[in-house]
Order: C-alpha cells, then structure tokens, then sequence
C-alpha cells in the first residue's frame, strides 16, 4: 500500500528587491490607468503579492505615489549627477537614453503630482529642479551667451520634449528613436530666443464670465485640474462661482456631465483655433507656424489645464463620450502631423509624430511649471522652441 509521505518544501523567500519591484509596478499601474483609478490590490496583482502584504510596505496609496515618484526622480537625478562633469553633449544622451528606458516616467511625474502631500510634491519639485539646474549649467557653459531666465526656459523645454514619448505609443527602431530626440535636443539648446519683455506676475484674479453655465465650466476646469476629478464635488463647483450645490444641478445633471462639458469645450476650442489657422494660410508652413503660435498662446492662458485635462480625466466619463474625444484627439494630432509631413517631407509618418507629439508635450507641460506659470511673456518663447523642434523658420 502506498503511504503518502510530508514533502518538506524550502519556505519561499521574498525577493530582496521586493520593494524595487512594488515601485516599478506603481509607475506602470500609475501611467496606464491613472492615480485615482488604480487600487492598492491592482499594484499588489501586479507584483504577485497580496493587498495585505502590499500594506506592510505601505500605508496608503498616496504614500505608494510618494515613494515611487521620489524613487524614480531620484532615480534620474542620480544618473544626471554623474554625468554632470561630461559636458551638454552627455547629458542630452543620457536624457535620450533615460527617456526611452523609462518611458512610464514622464507622465506620471506630471499628471500624478498633485495628488501628493505637500512635503512629498516639494521634494520632487526640488529633485526635478536639480535636474534641470544640471542641465542648465552645462548649457550655460556651452552658450555663455544665454542670460539665465533664457537658460532655465531652455533647460526645462529639452526636458519636456526629450520625455515626451511617455505620453504615446509610437515605436522606431531604437537607433532611430534616439537620433531623433537628440536632434531636437541639441536644436533647442542651440537657439536664439527673441528678446522679450521682463516676466510680469499675474496678479489679482481674472474676470469671469457673466453667463452661470460658462463661470461653473471655468470653475470646474480649474478645480478639476488642480485636485483631480475624484476630489471634487458638485458642492466645491458651486462654491467657486457663489452658488449651491443644488444650483450646480440646473445646468449639468451629474458631475460626470459637468467633466463630459469641460474635456468637450477644451476639445472644440483646440479645434477652432486649427481651422481658423488654416482658413488665414496659403501654405503648410504658414498654418503650421499659425497653429504652434496659437496653442502656446492657449495653453499659457489656462497654464496648461486643458491639456492636463484631457491627458488625465478622459477615464471618469462614459465610454461613448470617451471614445469619441479620443478619436477627435486622434484627428488633431493627425492635422498636425499632415500639415508637418507637407513641410518634411522625407519624414516617414511615424518620425513626424515623435516630433510633433515632443511640441505638443512641450507646449502643454511647461506653463504648468510653478518656476514658469506666472510669466505672462511665455508664448512667444515657446513658439520658438516649438518650430525649432519643427525645423520649421520663423516668418522673415
């Protein structure tokens, strides 16, 4: 008769870098569905362990954020450090190379930072700020010509651009890839900006609209952006513009509504200012030197909200309405990339959409900055950046 005997199996050990991979697996869960609607136990599933023993490391999930933004900006800032003697040169490819290695990173750092505690988000800031002082100082040494409001700006645009493939999907051979973000790259940290007039701080609050619909969609773009959709109620709308809740409620039935109005209007408005671009232009390059002035314009104006919006808050609406933005999102990126593909032509479809979607970002992420959101001369600026990237020239 066969007796069944115990099998004395080794007790399995937790990987030494455990925590490593629960910071890894945050970023990624973090990029692909967002902050407020990743759960504790979709990271734990991702990393093969339970919720429970998640919480061992863990206390929450903003301290999750926390920790794995503070991580991986420590993780840059490290290696920016240690290249910091080599030169301009090598820290652009370094900061190629970091791009497309993490390329979960960027947007994260941007869209996710303001759900942390004050402490935390300061922290990051002041690692992203090292980053950028790196950077700043080894172009400075390149071009001793740059004043220093020229050579923050600069820094922070190669930054942006050079982490823009974090915000899409598209594949090149590597090769390729990092020939084409070095190139803008050093495009940019080559360029002469216009001379503008000193910064002048916003100060004192903007007029609003007489119309209660158009005030409660101000107060909401504003609101929502700074909190993030989950954190605000129909109760805080209301509060921003004098009225209750209740009132709130006469023009919008819910506040998935309310936010289906908001990422429409901002949607709409991108468009508007497209096709009024191309019905003033006789060529690709003049609509295209239209449409960079123009969204620079509009994201310095709403520092960047509509676009941290659209980026951010597509998930907490109906699906129907959510495809249908993204496909007009699609079809915008789409407009650009024709009218650039009609101005470089030996670009293949996939190169131009790296380099449009690096001015995109660019344009978007920058006036969100608080070294940069209160100067009101930033458009033209940027605009510059922005065709630099482009290889497109200034009007003579």
């Amino acid at each position: 008769m066969w007796r069944v005997t115990a099998v004395n199996r080794p007790p399995s050990r937790r990987p030494r870098n455990r925590k490593a991979l629960i910071l890894a697996a945050a970023i990624d869960c973090f990029q692909r569905s967002g902050y407020q609607a990743t759960e504790m136990k979709d990271i734990a599933a991702a990393v093969g362990i339970t919720a429970a023993a998640l919480y061992h490391h863990f206390r929450s999930k903003q301290e999750l954020l926390g920790a794995a933004l503070l991580d991986s900006s420590d993780h840059l800032w490290r290696t920016v450090a240690a290249a910091e003697a080599e030169g301009l040169e090598s820290l652009l490819r370094l900061l190629t190379s970091f791009s497309l290695d993490h390329r979960s990173y960027s947007i994260v750092w941007y869209r996710e930072i303001r759900h942390l505690s004050s402490e935390h988000r300061d922290e990051v800031r002041q690692r992203q700020q090292r980053i950028s002082g790196t950077l700043g100082k080894a172009l400075q040494s390149s071009r001793p010509d740059l004043g220093p409001t020229e050579t923050a700006l600069i820094s922070w645009a190669v930054m942006a651009a050079l982490g823009s493939p974090s915000y899409h999907r598209i594949e090149l051979p590597r090769p390729r890839f990092e020939e084409l973000l070095l190139g803008l790259g050093r495009a940019m940290t080559q360029v002469r900006l216009s001379p503008t007039d000193a910064p002048a701080p916003r100060t004192g609050p903007r007029l609003r609209p007489v119309s209660r619909r158009e005030a409660l969609l101000t107060a909401a773009v504003t609101l929502f952006t700074e909190r993030g959709y989950q954190a605000v109620s129909m109760e805080d709308v209301g509060a921003a513009v004098g009225v209750s809740r209740l009132s709130v409620y006469n023009y919008f039935p819910s506040k998935a509504d309310l936010l289906s109005a908001v990422l429409h209007r901002v949607s709409e408005e991108k468009w508007a200012t497209l096709n009024r671009s191309l019905a003033q232009s006789e060529t690709e390059e003049e609509a295209l030197r239209r449409i960079v002035r123009s969204y620079a314009e509009s994201t310095v104006l709403d520092r960047g909200s509509g676009a941290m919006l659209l980026v951010s808050e597509l998930a907490h609406i109906p699906s129907a309405d959510r495809d249908a933005l993204l496909r007009l999102q699609v079809d915008y990126v789409a407009e650009w990339v024709a009218l650039f593909l009609g101005c470089r032509p030996t670009l293949s479809q996939s190169e131009a959409g790296i380099l449009v979607n690096a001015v995109l970002v660019m344009l978007s992420v920058l006036p969100r900055l608080p070294l940069l959101s209160q100067r009101d001369d930033l458009a033209g600026p940027l605009a510059e950046l922005a065709l630099t990237i482009l290889d497109v020239p200034a009007p003579s």
